[in-house]
C-alpha cells in the first residue's frame, strides 16, 4: 500500500470537514502538518465551516477557558484571544447583573416583610438593599459605557421608571424604619 493512500488520509480529510486545524489532525493522527495543508490543497478537500463566533464568546464569558474554546472550536489561542480583545468580550456580564437584579428584589421582598420593631434587621435589610441597588446601577452604567452600542441603557437593562420606583420604595422602607424607631424611645419609660 502507497504511504500516500494510507487509511489516515480518509480520516484527516474527514476531519478536515468538521472543522479541525492540520496541527490538530497532525496531533491526533501523526501526520506532518506541511503535507496535511498540501494534500487539502491539491484534492480540494471540503474548507471547514467558519468558527462560530457567538457560540465561542458566549461560553467565553460564560467562564470557559480560552485554551479549551480553542480546541473545541478549532482556532488557534492567538485568534480567539485577538477577537476577544478587538471585540471588547466582558465576562459573566449578562448574569452578573442578573444576579444583582435578583438580589435587589429579594432584599426588597425581605424587606416589606421584615418585623419593623426589630431595628438592627431591618438596618441591616436597608443597607444591603442599598448596597445591592447601588452596585446594580454602576455594574449597568459600566456595561453601557464599555459597549458604546448607541442603545439607550433603560432599553438595554429596565426602564427609568423601574428604578425611580426602586429608589422610592428603598426611600419610603428606611423612612418606615425611622419613624418606628422613633417611636419606640418615645414608650421606652425613662431609667432611674
Amino acid at each position: 500500500m502507497n504511504a500516500d493512500n494510507k487509511p489516515e488520509w480518509a480520516e484527516a480529510r474527514a476531519l478536515y470537514g468538521q472543522g479541525k486545524t492540520a496541527r490538530q489532525i497532525a496531533h491526533a493522527l501523526g501526520l506532518p502538518i506541511a503535507k496535511i495543508n498540501h494534500r487539502a490543497a491539491v484534492e480540494h478537500w471540503p474548507a471547514p465551516p467558519p468558527p462560530d463566533w457567538q457560540a465561542i464568546r458566549h461560553q467565553w464569558e460564560a467562564g470557559k477557558a480560552v485554551r479549551a474554546l480553542a480546541i473545541q472550536f478549532g482556532v488557534s489561542e492567538g485568534t480567539l484571544r485577538k477577537r476577544r480583545t478587538r471585540e471588547s468580550w466582558q465576562r459573566g456580564t449578562a448574569r452578573g447583573i442578573d444576579a444583582l437584579r435578583l438580589a435587589v428584589r429579594t432584599l426588597e421582598e425581605a424587606m416589606a416583610h421584615a418585623d419593623l420593631g426589630d431595628t438592627v434587621a431591618t438596618t441591616r435589610l436597608a443597607a444591603a438593599l442599598s448596597m445591592a441597588a447601588g452596585r446594580l446601577r454602576e455594574a449597568e452604567k459600566q456595561i453601557f459605557d464599555t459597549t458604546q452600542s448607541g442603545r439607550d441603557l433603560n432599553d438595554a437593562y429596565g426602564t427609568e421608571g423601574e428604578d425611580e420606583a426602586m429608589r422610592e420604595h428603598m426611600l419610603e422602607m428606611l423612612v418606615r424604619l425611622n419613624e418606628n424607631t422613633g417611636d419606640e424611645k418615645e414608650e421606652t419609660p425613662p431609667s432611674s
